[in-house]
């Protein structure tokens, strides 16, 4: 979070994952650490692409104070 010091290193990214629901909808799941850091937090994301280009956006949203801030 902005202005705290990082609770995780580059191993963070290792538990972050982006799968598709049914409908082929992209999805965040969270594994071990990150999970429970952002237990209470809502994640969306979106993807689009365009020839070589692709972005992701992911937002958080719904945090407990509490939880954002371990």
């Amino acid at each position: 979070m902005f202005g705290q010091p990082a609770v995780m290193g580059d191993e963070a990214f290792a538990l972050i994952e982006t799968v598709t629901d049914a409908w082929g909808r992209p999805r965040v799941r969270l594994h071990g650490d990150v999970a429970r850091h952002l237990s209470g937090c809502s994640v969306d994301v979106s993807l689009s692409h365009d020839g070589d280009h692709a972005i992701a956006y992911v937002v958080l949203s719904h945090c407990e104070f509490s939880a954002c801030n371990r």
